[in-house]
């Protein structure tokens, strides 16, 4: 049977009610949960996309600067262009415009996760990790649903954000949203778009390269074609695992908690921590 209780934890902005779930064994976690400053916080500087990167290294060497390397993934009419809308990097060999979650990107994604070996984990081994390890557990959904509920000890770094409605276009695809899942209209968002910022709330999380566990509500598989499963379930955590190892986090320092929060407490009964979204 799961409870709640409340503690306070510190923060930078002075003192923050936590909520904190316990398992059936009533058992805390033994350590606190950080509430994180969402609105107001400082943000870091931005670290390059492989192509500016790339770009920006060859006008380094050649002694001048023609300015591209100020661009971001480039676009229309630029060479370099492959099509990618988003700030996440794609496998090369992505279909041109193809999303994040388009058949042939996920296969891809996969083939680099396995190359560079990525360990899955399940919510007790990860729980281990976290508590005696030196892991940090990283919940990558949005700062809404952290606040909600999230893996007791768990950082929040957003690889998708709730999406705002500033033009016509934004516009349209939460109309749309609503009238597909009419439901989500009372909720806290009715769609998301992707967080540019991303890698900068990794490391308000954690330092660059410290070792991460990162999750989302059902995890995702991976896949292992000699289990039977040679296509794997992709989720958010698997392409924000994918986004860490591409820009080069460290494979070793990249671990993805399989079944997600919802083995975590729902399967595992583990604690769970609450926050208030300000």
């Amino acid at each position: 049977m799961m409870s709640l209780a409340s503690t306070k934890i510190a923060t930078g902005r002075g003192v923050t009610n936590v909520n904190v779930s316990r398992g059936a064994a009533g058992n805390k976690c033994p350590h606190a949960t950080a509430a994180r400053v969402h609105a107001r916080r400082p943000l870091l500087a931005r670290r390059p996309n492989a192509t500016v990167a790339a770009r920006a290294s060859s006008s380094d060497a050649d002694g001048e600067d023609d300015g591209s390397a100020s661009k971001e993934n480039g676009f229309y009419g630029d060479p370099n262009f492959d099509g990618n809308m988003g700030p996440f990097i794609r496998p090369e060999g992505s279909p041109f415009f193809a999303a994040y979650n388009d058949p042939t990107v996920w296969r891809l994604m996969q083939q680099t996760l396995r190359a560079a070996e990525v360990e899955q984990v399940l919510p007790a081994q990860a729980k281990i990790l976290a508590e005696s390890k030196g892991w940090t557990l990283v919940d990558i959904r949005p700062y809404p649903d952290y606040c909600d509920r999230h893996a007791w000890g768990a950082m929040s770094a957003q690889l998708y954000v709730p999406m705002k409605v500033k033009d016509l276009a934004s516009a349209a695809k939460a109309a749309a949203t609503v009238a597909l899942f009419p439901e989500r209209l009372g909720g806290k968002y009715v769609n998301v778009d992707c967080n540019e910022y991303f890698l900068e709330e990794m490391q308000e999380a954690v330092k660059w390269g410290d070792k991460v566990i990162v999750y989302c509500d059902s995890g995702g598989v991976i896949g292992d074609a000699a289990a039977g499963f040679a296509g794997g379930l992709q989720t958010t955590s698997l392409i924000a695992a994918h986004e860490l190892v591409a820009r080069g986090w460290g494979a070793a320092n990249v671990k993805h908690m399989a079944g997600g929060l919802g083995m975590w407490d729902a399967g595992e009964g583990f604690d769970c921590g609450e926050v208030e979204d300000e």
